[in-house]
């Protein structure tokens, strides 16, 4: 499973990401939450905390390797 900081990173250098469409906000932390990308507010993001279209492992995998070709 990956951290909070890697879904908001993973958002971040998606190209499938898309911003969940959701009108019942529970809570002041839910927009708060709303203003950064993350992968837990992505509509392909599932309530069992899986991407549905499985992109999460190949988006760090790739962050992996470009931070090893940096180096």
């Amino acid at each position: 499973m990956a951290s909070k900081e890697q879904l908001r990173k993973v958002a971040v250098y998606c190209d499938s990401y898309h911003l969940k469409e959701d009108n019942s906000l529970k809570s002041s932390s839910d927009v708060y939450e709303q203003k950064y990308k993350s992968c837990e507010n992505c509509s392909h993001f599932t309530k069992e905390g899986k991407c549905d279209i499985d992109l999460v492992d190949k988006v760090l995998s790739s962050l992996a390797m470009e931070l090893d070709l940096k180096s």
